[in-house]
Parts: C-alpha cells; sequence; structure tokens
C-alpha cells in the first residue's frame, strides 16, 4: 500500500554429582515416536517505537499517555501513528503490528516508513510515510507534488487547521486513500503520507488532526 518509496557450567556439574549419587535406572525398553512438527506460528516482532501498550494491541481502560508533540528532530514514522490508536479512530479491530522500514534519501529530503503489516496475511490497512525537507518555503509545491497520484480532486480536510488533503488513488469509493498533511516545524518542511480503506470523512478529520499535532 502506498506509492512513495516516494528489523551452563553449573548445569553441567550438577547434572554429573546427580549422576554419581543415583544408581543407574533399569534399562528401559525404547519406542520410536513420529515428532509431529509444531503448527503454530511464530508471532511477529517488531523494534519499532509503538504507542499505547504495545504494536497491534487492544485499547485497554486507561487510556495511554500520547508521545511527545511535534519532536525536536524526526527519526522514524512508527511513533507519529500508534496501531492502538488508529484501531480506536477508525473504529476496526486492526490486526496489524508496526514495523519501522529503512529510511530513503532523495536530494535533500529524508522519508521515514512505517510499515503497517498484518499478522494475519489479511489486507492491509494503514501505510505511513513522514517526510522532512529542510526550509520552509516549499508547502505549496510540496502539496502539489504529494498529490499528483490522487485520481479526482484532493481536498482540504475540514476541522483541522494547516495543510491538509485527502484524495482517491483510484476514483472511486473502494480503493484506497491518501490522507496529507503538511506542516512548517522545527525550521522544517514535514510531510505525513498515510494510506488507508476509504473511512467516513470524520475518521479522516481525527487521523489529520493526530498528525498535525505531532509533526
Amino acid at each position: 500500500m502506498g506509492n512513495r518509496g516516494g528489523i551452563l557450567a553449573v548445569a553441567a556439574a550438577l547434572a554429573l554429582l546427580t549422576a554419581c549419587s543415583t544408581p543407574a535406572p533399569a534399562p528401559v525398553a525404547q519406542t520410536t515416536a513420529s515428532v509431529v512438527p509444531s503448527t503454530t506460528k511464530p508471532v511477529p516482532t517488531s523494534d519499532a517505537p509503538a504507542l499505547g501498550p504495545g504494536p497491534g494491541s487492544q485499547p485497554k481502560t486507561t487510556p495511554q499517555p500520547p508521545p511527545p508533540n511535534s519532536p525536536a528532530k524526526v527519526t522514524s514514522a512508527c511513533p507519529f501513528l500508534g496501531v492502538t490508536e488508529s484501531s480506536a479512530t477508525m473504529g476496526v479491530v486492526l490486526d496489524a503490528y508496526a514495523v519501522e522500514e529503512a529510511t530513503t534519501t532523495q536530494q535533500d529530503a529524508t522519508t521515514y516508513h512505517c510499515n503497517y503489516a498484518s499478522r494475519t496475511g489479511g489486507r492491509q490497512l494503514l501505510d505511513l510515510f513522514v517526510t522532512v525537507v529542510p526550509g520552509t518555503g516549499q508547502v505549496s509545491s510540496l502539496v502539489t507534488d504529494w498529490t499528483r497520484d490522487c485520481k479526482g480532486p484532493a481536498k482540504p480536510i475540514a476541522g483541522v487547521a494547516g495543510t491538509t488533503r485527502t484524495c482517491s488513488l483510484d476514483g472511486t469509493n473502494f480503493g484506497d486513500v491518501m490522507v496529507l498533511v503538511v506542516k512548517k516545524s522545527h525550521g522544517q518542511t514535514r510531510v505525513a503520507e498515510l494510506y488507508l480503506r476509504p473511512f467516513s470523512a470524520e475518521v479522516y478529520t481525527k487521523l489529520a488532526q493526530l498528525l498535525t499535532d505531532r509533526l
């Protein structure tokens, strides 16, 4: 999802002591047992920072504290949007866990990528890219560049102060949607691209507000 590039010495001594002090057991007839391979799949893990109680976990009754807003330096994308709060905001149970992918650099801009991978192999619901561009004088041109793949108009998101856009990537009501947030912060221009399935306008507003506050 997404269109922009843009993881025994003590035990041995005890065993020896036990062997020397215990009479040898009587011979036991040996039987051959077939080994049945385990069908349990390993649970994916990630070193990526996570919000709330952890990647893929469900909301608890005690709210988890949000991360610091607008960090002086961006070093990763996953802290900007947690799995737990995304699930609550979207009103769905995400089976995802957050994985911080390798950063990419093009000219002077650095892009961080948080991949919300499915635990069960289901369809991915979220994909987040956060790009840091030096300087603060390119907002208009960045919005133009980042919305070139939109099919149809890129509309401002109502109820969110700042530069935001949302659009369909295939021109239908069934394909992926991009939520774009551009913000001047700490002498930089920070661009968040969030790709997700179609949801209500209220969901886009809440997600865009979270990203705006944290960029």
